[in-house]
């Protein structure tokens, strides 16, 4: 049972729980009461499927993960944080434990036993009622994956150095707490620290060592007190580097990208843990690059780019590796994607800050050359200056145009680059005509990803990479939202789409069986009106987009989704780029609408 000094501390973790915040003090003492502490390494089980049910769990600090074996496979379900609750059909029924829980990293939960809640629930039908309807909200998404929005908060960060080079490490834990404490309490914590607080030698206090608990529970009590602690670890791997990843929700391996990449040994120790996750940070004096060398043989989630003297750097770091980055998602549709130049405009002028930018078709070539770090003027040039005919006719056996002049404009926009080099992360989407299957480009030579990712069939040369043959992404994911909600967890994400539900009908009527000689033949005529038809550019353009467009939107308007602009850019040419200063005006003046009826910029305001 907790002990009497405990009970203030467990008495407000119920009350900031919802499922006991609409309880009486009264009742919520007599749970605290009730409640056992239980300590769970990282690593170990805290229950798994199949076990019998003694009681539920709260967790006070750390991070458990819920799994579900079925058919052979074992899926993750949840995360979960401080303040969550798991266990709880064993307080109902006489059932096994319907999934395992084990814990991501060292954590500290109290246990309600059922003899106790069965006791408690009998004074108190509101407990009763919080049960029911906790237990309907799980039989709800039981049957889901679990969804990147799910996952609680990060709140720990351990700081390591990739390679063995301890200096970036330190330079990138100091960035990352100077740029958090913009936000809410942060603490930064290594050894030297630990022991200034409890003595020489506190630090390296091993488990089951004389002053182990005294040191866990300092750093318990400043968790408590801060929206984040940062652990630095120390070069040597040491048994504070050690603890340092048992009380990480994440571990950030930073180095020097022009370092040696020989992996280090605490970021041997973090990659090699299954339950971690580990993201990396390169540190550029000028420009990224060499970001492939680092990333071969390291299992990271995520990589980040520190460039010297740029702040807004260390800023989409802080916001990334905590799950709260932004998101824009361009959608493909031909020329019409000039207006996401507007909406980029428009975002900027806001102070919405962009993390992450993918697309599809238009909007990978938009997207590029946003991630490429391209400024508003040189964006707008490199897709308006001497962009002449696209289509380049030939003789029509795989496709109508040659794809030449795409790809020489594309090597002269977009040049050399790697997508892991550039300095905002990139992605766009391709789709397989081998497969049919959609191919997220996110690593690799940038050029030739964007072509893949505007192959619009029919028009362009379908693009071999791989024993694949690829062609536009949008005849499969026009608007990839799904993909980026998995790059910003819980962030938010901006989507532009493009493809209008309807088009307006602009064309006379026609018999069956138009004759393409007869059109060009009246098209020639300066005495005859050239017939309003519509052209091949049109067909093959629209076509591919219609069994998805209705099924998009309704994915679209769900919750994948914070903010989604439609810019009215209705009635253009499939390939007529002729347009590009209303296209950007529109898109500007309708995301700065959009922006001022939304919440989204104050997020990000400071």
């Amino acid at each position: 049972m907790a002990a009497r000094g405990d009970l203030p501390e467990l008495q407000a973790l119920l009350a900031g729980i919802p499922f006991f915040a609409t309880l009486d003090d009264a009742v919520r003492l007599e749970l605290a009461m009730g409640l056992e502490p239980v300590h769970v390494a990282a690593g170990e089980v805290v229950f798994r499927q199949g076990d019998a049910g003694d009681g539920l769990y709260l967790v006070a600090s750390g991070r458990l993960r819920v799994t579900l074996a079925a058919e052979g496979t074992e899926r993750v379900l949840h995360d979960l944080g401080r303040g969550s609750v798991v266990g709880e059909i064993a307080l109902l029924t006489d059932r096994p434990r319907t999934a395992t829980v084990h814990a991501v990293r060292d954590s500290d939960l109290q246990l309600l036993r059922a003899p106790v809640f069965h006791q408690l629930a009998e004074r108190s039908p509101a407990l009763m009622s919080e049960m029911m309807r906790l237990l309907a909200d799980r039989l709800l998404t039981r049957d889901r994956l679990l969804t990147d929005r799910a996952l609680p908060a990060i709140r720990a960060i351990a700081v390591a150095a990739a390679g063995r080079d301890p200096r970036p490490a330190a330079t990138a834990g100091r960035l990352l707490a100077d740029q958090l404490a913009r936000r809410g309490r942060v603490r930064w914590v290594d050894a030297d620290a630990a022991e200034r607080e409890l003595g020489p030698g506190a630090a390296q206090r091993k488990p089951g060592d004389p002053g182990r608990g005294e040191l866990t529970a300092w750093l318990h009590d400043v968790e408590r007190s801060h929206e984040w602690v940062i652990y630095q670890a120390e070069a040597a791997d040491t048994a504070w580097s050690r603890l340092c990843l048992s009380q990480a929700d994440v571990v950030l391996l930073a180095a020097s990208a022009d370092g040696d990449a020989a992996p280090g040994p605490v970021e041997a120790r973090a990659l090699a843990a299954p339950s971690l996750r580990c993201e990396l940070a390169l540190l550029h004096q000028g420009q990224p690059s060499g970001t492939a060398r680092w990333l071969a043989g390291r299992a990271v989630a995520d990589h980040h780019h520190l460039r010297d003297g740029r702040p807004a750097d260390a800023a989409r770091l802080a916001r990334m590796i905590t799950g709260t980055g932004c998101g824009l998602v361009l959608g493909g549709g031909g020329p019409r994607g000039l207006a996401h130049l507007g909406v980029i405009r428009a975002l900027e002028e806001a102070g919405v800050p962009v993390d992450v930018v993918g697309g599809t078709s238009i909007g990978a070539i938009v997207g590029a050359l946003y991630a490429l770090d391209l400024d508003e003027a040189a964006r707008a040039r490199a897709l308006t200056h001497d962009i002449g005919r696209l289509v380049t006719l030939t003789l029509p056996l795989v496709s109508v145009s040659s794809g030449r002049r795409v790809d020489r404009l594309l090597a002269e926009r977009l040049g050399t680059a790697a997508i892991e080099d550039l300095p905002r992360p990139f992605f766009c989407v391709s789709a397989s005509l081998t497969r049919a299957e959609e191919v997220i480009h996110d690593s690799g030579p940038l050029s030739p990803a964007v072509r893949a990712s505007l192959s619009l069939p029919g028009i362009f040369p379908p693009v071999y990479a791989d024993g694949d043959l690829l062609v536009d992404g949008a005849t499969l994911n026009n608007v990839p939202v799904d993909i980026m909600r998995g790059r910003v967890g819980g962030g938010c994400v901006i989507a532009v789409d493009l493809t209008p539900e309807v088009e307006p009908m602009t064309f006379a009527p026609f018999a069956p069986g138009l004759s393409g000689w007869r059109v060009l033949g009246r098209r020639l005529n300066p005495f005859s009106s050239a017939p309003a038809v519509p052209g091949i550019g049109y067909i093959l353009t629209r076509s591919p987009s219609l069994s998805q467009v209705r099924q998009r939107r309704a994915a679209l308007d769900g919750d994948r989704v914070d903010l989604l602009l439609t810019p009215p850019v209705e009635g253009l040419g499939a390939l007529d780029f002729k347009g590009a200063g209303p296209l950007i005006e529109a898109g500007y003046r309708y995301a700065t609408e959009a922006l001022a009826d939304s919440r989204l910029a104050q997020r990000f305001a400071t």
